[in-house]
């Protein structure tokens, strides 16, 4: 809360919200996929998510939707003037936090199994790169 009984709110949309509310037992992670493996993600497929720091703090994923289009990656650094030309794919899953010491905001590694490389002849055959990159 960001706001005390008897102030004034003022009306409107504002830079920072006067109170937030949610749901802080079932989390949800956004997992920026690049372009170059979006076609490797199923959504089938098991994920584990591990906190930052600590790759002993794990919890399996569950895979909740694809936002349907690629976007540029989104920076962490704030930046205004950074150039960005990675493109990526969303994949939100979700997990219950249980009792993993994780806070909305924080950010995770997560690891998703893909198939390998070779199993997609006609997507292989297209494809112009040649390195190997995992899905992250």
């Amino acid at each position: 809360m960001k706001i005390r009984l008897g102030e004034y709110a003022q009306p409107g949309p504002l830079a920072t919200p006067l109170m937030l509310l949610g749901d802080i037992d079932t989390l949800y992670v956004r997992v920026d996929v690049d372009e170059n493996d979006a076609w490797r993600v199923r959504k089938d497929a098991p994920a584990m998510a591990f906190v930052r720091g600590n790759a002993d703090l794990k919890t399996p994923l569950k895979f909740v939707r694809v936002e349907p289009y690629v976007v540029p990656k989104r920076s962490l650094t704030g930046d205004s003037t950074e150039r960005v030309d990675t493109r990526v794919l969303q994949v939100i899953y979700s997990f219950y936090k249980g009792s993993l010491p994780i806070y909305v905001g924080q950010q995770m590694d997560v690891f998703i199994e893909a198939p390998p490389l070779g199993t997609t002849t006609a997507i292989s055959a297209t494809r112009s790169s040649s390195g190997q990159g995992g899905v992250r």
